[in-house]
């Protein structure tokens, strides 16, 4: 029987070696993107899972369930992950997802199957407005709606009670004039009175004259119509 002192040293050895084999050249057993996309924290597995399934798609030796597991889960997957990944205001991630894995800016995904402008109007905040600017850039459809044609991003902003947000899209060209289907046929000048959102009702055209004559709904006066 060999010594401590010489057993010890072997099975750490041991370990680093099958650690440095699975991180190496082989792929972990989770091919998911969405995972990974949440937190700053884990933006470097989020690459390495990315960067591993390119190399492995075009023409690097790998295994065939590798293979297999990037083309049926990895690459489906960027889709959910930018959702995950805008919701969560993970810029890094959502520049990755777009600029790297091509990942379709107007790609319906999520537990609500929206874009992912709509992920950004939800929340409303500062960052989400950052990331939305640059889904715009980069060819998001800011009049898309969710897969049941419910809502758009400007009809989610306003709903959420979120004005910057929703007069960050008017300013960029959402039409505020598109009617959803299944909220009794909206507008957003409809739904900013009804759910009572005044701030945003002068930035509508045509809103405030509108607003003038349902008191049934808007109660007081609002400044900025006068």
């Amino acid at each position: 029987m060999l010594p401590k002192w010489i057993v010890i040293p072997l099975l750490l050895a041991a370990i680093t070696i099958s650690v440095l084999a699975v991180y190496g050249g082989k792929r972990y057993s989770n091919y998911y993107l969405s995972p990974l996309a949440s937190s700053p924290q884990s933006i470097n597995g989020l690459k390495r899972t990315w960067y591993f399934c390119t190399k492995c798609l075009n023409g690097e030796k790998c295994e065939a369930e590798d293979i297999r597991q990037c083309k049926t889960v990895t690459f489906p997957d960027r889709n959910d992950a930018l959702d995950v990944a805008v919701g969560t205001a993970n810029i890094e991630a959502v520049y990755f997802l777009v600029n790297i894995a091509k990942t379709d800016v107007n790609g319906v995904s999520g537990y609500f199957q929206q874009p992912p402008l709509m992920a950004a109007a939800y929340y409303g905040t500062e960052q989400h407005q950052k990331i939305a600017s640059f889904l715009i850039s980069h060819g998001a459809n800011i009049n898309a709606t969710d897969l049941t044609g419910s809502y758009t991003a400007l009809l989610k902003a306003i709903w959420k009670n979120n004005i910057e947000f929703a007069k960050f899209l008017l300013e960029n060209g959402a039409n505020p004039n598109q009617l959803s289907p299944h909220i009794r046929a909206r507008s957003a000048c409809t739904s900013a009175i009804v759910y009572g959102r005044k701030e945003i009702i002068p930035y509508i055209p045509n809103c405030c004259s509108i607003a003038k004559n349902s008191p049934e709904f808007i109660s007081g006066p609002i400044f900025e119509c006068e």
